[in-house]
């Protein structure tokens, strides 16, 4: 039902953006409907409908905003630590725990930056009105390095509730090859950042067993099939 909802909610959304066409673009293969929907967005990178139909998106400046009937709310949300632009990275991805309308959880991944440099990490939070409280970081991406690309970073909710993590490889394609580094992998958690026992490399010495696979660029873009579930 949640699906139907979602989808229902994305169909009412898109077509009012049809119903004022700006201008059309005609590719090999389809025609293309260019609707402004909203202005006023520096640097928009992620986005999350919520079950009453209103919008979060991710600003990589740092803010997370919320768009409600058509317009953009003026204050971003409250109660996210500091996050910086830097870069690529940012504030990056945000998805809704498959839960959420029992529990409020909402997902971020960032740059966050340490003594040895940048990397990517995931925190959550409960949405509470126009705040996030309760904010916890799940996973932090290791090591941490100074190159400001290749963050990565989308978060997925498969259908058992496991998140996947999409990490780039920071300009340094021969560290993905690697599995005792984050560099160019995806990495799949429990919703609260402990490791699935089923991961394939759990038990294995020397690498880090939040690791599904590895070997990637810098993946920008997940999603799970409608039909199989698969990501």
């Amino acid at each position: 039902m949640r699906r139907w909802a979602f989808a229902l909610a994305l169909f009412g959304f898109l077509q009012n953006a049809a119903a004022d066409c700006e201008r059309v673009v005609v590719s090999q293969e389809h025609r293309f409907c260019l609707s402004t929907l909203i202005h006023g967005l520096e640097h928009p990178w992620g986005l999350a409908f919520l079950p009453d139909g209103r919008l979060l998106v991710t600003e990589r400046r740092g803010r997370l905003r919320l768009i409600q009937d058509g317009r953009l709310r003026p204050e971003p949300i409250a109660g996210l630590p500091e996050i910086r632009q830097y870069g690529q990275g940012g504030l990056l991805d945000v998805a809704l725990h498959p839960g959420f309308a029992e529990n409020g959880l909402v997902y971020l991944s960032y740059a966050g930056r340490d003594r040895q440099g940048l990397g990517t990490g995931v925190l959550r939070g409960r949405l509470e009105g126009d705040r996030l409280t309760q904010v916890q970081v799940i996973f932090r991406m290791q090591p941490k390095l100074d190159s400001s690309i290749h963050f990565g970073s989308r978060l997925v909710f498969d259908r058992e509730g496991q998140l996947y993590v999409t990490l780039g490889d920071r300009g340094h394609r021969e560290r993905a090859q690697r599995l005792d580094d984050h560099l160019g992998t995806v990495v799949r958690l429990l919703d609260d950042g402990r490791i699935p026992p089923a991961n394939p490399f759990v038990g294995r010495e020397g690498v880090f067993p939040e690791i599904l696979t590895y070997g990637h660029r810098n993946i920008q873009g997940a999603a799970l099939h409608p039909n199989s579930g698969k990501v």
